[in-house]
């Protein structure tokens, strides 16, 4: 059955797909949204289904520091998303290791505070700082000013929160918070769809239709068509999956790692808390312990639960077990069954192969890791961090680059795809690195500029977003050459090695 064509279809109801599709319509252009969720929103075990995420501008790249101030600044405005964020502030501590994990360039804690505040409070910046009420970030120089993010607050602060200016370092940036992810996300693409945008639900594409050798449209498994003069692979973790897919071998071969994204694994806990405990640490800042890369939010009320829910997690290089898997069947698998996986599970296409190009994440979730997380939140709130207030685990998917920059580029772009007059109106959105979600109301606007739909008014350095800037980080690490990162310089070798390689969001 043949569905009506779109000027762009958009693969993927995610964070990216969303603010694509939201963008596109505003602009005037028909779209269709697939998904391989039943109601053809954001899928169940997509990254954007969560319950919050970290909403901040703190990092030392320019091109993301710049847009991440201007995201905030529409998180506060925006007539829809509004309403879901909340700018409690984050707080950046380095425990007592006082070092910042990663590469060549991430240095100390003291280096990574400095780095923080001063991008933070950038005088030329300001026109971004639309509707902020807030103070601006500074240097935590010791226990009382620590101690003063949470007056009246009736918490007990463990011995990570104590130390501050001797043993660990860290900053406030009151200009920052979490947004409620699920929720922003669905309320965005409600939005679009009231705009115009479709949506077709059950949707897992498993082909692309091909006429005159141009890519027209695609197919699903249930034998759907799909046609469009655009279409737009906005498929997270599921990328190289996708694409090993559905390029056909003539228009050449391939290999997962060849797409410039692979997926990790991430780990997340969700607790339960009581009325009382909820109470005694609503609007507090996120906490991010930058020399593990462990974080933690203020407490969420789940209406559907009816109870108050706390997430804890790491910012990891990831582990290659569990996968992303094709079918929909239910949420975030618990991330305790993934060393059973490790030892049964195989690529659903490829080998193991494909991830040698990257040497980051390890095998699978060690079964110490909800000890590890329970420890840390031990150190910030110890009345809090109980094992018997534990909820679930599960896993989080990224969709990680080398450098942590995104993809956005066109299928002919990609140097092992020969049948370039094929794929040029073809887009791969992919490469989120877990630091995408904060951007949803200004993905789609990055988009348009990249395609040419408007001008590039933000003065971005758009080769960044490239498959050949990809490619050629792939070729100075095959030359032994230290890739910086664009967010955290987590993909060290030596740092590798470790559990929690990467502190960064």
């Amino acid at each position: 059955m043949a569905c009506a064509k779109s000027d762009y279809l958009v693969v993927g109801a995610g964070v990216n797909g969303t603010s694509i599709a939201t963008t596109l319509v505003s602009l005037g252009y028909s779209v269709a949204v697939l998904d391989r969720s039943p109601d053809g929103f954001v899928a169940a075990d997509g990254a954007s289904n969560d319950l919050n995420k970290i909403i901040r501008a703190d990092y030392t790249d320019g091109n993301y520091c710049t847009l991440a101030k201007e995201a905030i600044s529409l998180w506060r405005t925006h007539p829809i998303l509004h309403k879901f964020y909340h700018e409690v502030g984050v707080l950046f501590r380095s425990s007592d290791r006082g070092t910042v994990w990663g590469g060549a360039g991430s240095g100390s804690g003291e280096e990574y505070v400095r780095r923080g505040v001063e991008k933070a409070r950038l005088e030329r910046e300001g026109y971004l700082e639309v509707g902020a009420t807030r103070g601006r970030a500074y240097v935590l120089e010791d226990d009382k000013q620590v101690r003063a993010v949470f007056e009246g607050k009736a918490v007990r602060l463990g011995e990570g929160m104590t130390g501050m200016g001797e043993r660990q370092t860290g900053y406030m940036n009151p200009r920052g918070g979490w947004a409620e992810a699920n929720a922003a996300c669905r309320a965005l693409l409600a939005h679009a769809v009231r705009l115009g945008v479709t949506l077709h639900a059950n949707s897992t594409v498993t082909a692309f239709i091909t006429e005159n050798n141009r890519i027209t449209g695609v197919r699903t498994a249930d034998g759907r068509a799909f046609y469009a003069d655009h279409i737009v692979l906005a498929a997270g973790a599921w990328t190289s999956d996708l694409l090993t897919t559905l390029v056909p071998p003539a228009a050449g071969k391939v290999g997962q790692a060849g797409w410039m994204t692979r997926p990790s694994a991430q780990c997340v806990a969700i607790l339960r808390l009581t009325a009382a405990q909820a109470a005694s640490i609503r609007g507090t800042p996120v906490i991010i312990n930058f020399a593990t890369g462990f974080y933690q939010f203020e407490p969420t009320w789940c209406a559907a639960r009816g109870e108050w829910l706390l997430k804890i997690a790491y910012h990891s290089n990831g582990y290659v077990y569990p996968k992303p898997r094709v079918e929909c069947s239910g949420g975030y698998p618990s991330f305790e069954a993934s060393a059973f996986e490790a030892r049964t599970a195989t690529r659903q296409l490829g080998s193991e192969g494909d991830d040698a190009g990257y040497d980051m994440a390890a095998p699978s979730i060690p079964a110490t890791q909800l000890d590890a997380m329970l420890a840390e939140l031990g150190a910030v709130y110890p009345d809090l961090a109980a094992r018997s207030n534990v909820l679930e685990t599960r896993v989080c998917w990224y969709s990680d680059t080398l450098d942590e920059n995104w993809i956005i580029d066109t299928l002919n772009h990609h140097p092992q795809f020969t049948a370039k007059a094929m794929g040029e109106n073809v887009w791969v959105v992919s490469g989120d690195s877990g630091h995408a979600y904060k951007f949803l109301p200004l993905i789609g606007s990055l988009f348009a500029s990249i395609a040419k739909l408007q001008p590039n008014t933000r003065l971005l350095d758009l080769h960044r977003f490239t498959f050949a800037h990809q490619v050629r980080l792939h070729q100075l690490k095959a030359q032994g050459e230290q890739i910086e990162s664009a967010d955290s310089n987590r993909f060290s070798e030596d740092k590798a090695k470790e559990a929690n390689a990467r502190a960064r969001l």
